[in-house]
């Protein structure tokens, strides 16, 4: 995978985790730790193609629906 990709992708996925820490309102380590633990991670990494071409707000629904799916509860 080229640098430039694996950078772009890992900015995004900060972007993300930023809105989700917001949303939740906790910091990005907590925020990452709870999406990680509810397979909201897998969902950002398998479906990364079609998520970075949707707005922040619906991918961070989407990530929070598969966590709610998955066993997570929002705070």
């Amino acid at each position: 995978m080229e640098l430039s990709k694996i950078i772009s992708e890992t900015n995004y996925f900060v972007l993300i985790i930023e809105h989700i820490a917001e949303k939740l309102n906790k910091n990005m380590c907590d925020a990452y730790q709870y999406i990680k633990k509810y397979k909201g991670m897998e969902f950002l990494y398998e479906f990364y193609d079609v998520n970075h071409t949707l707005s922040v707000n619906d991918v961070t629904d989407d990530v929070l629906a598969v966590c709610g799916r998955n066993g997570g509860i929002p705070e």
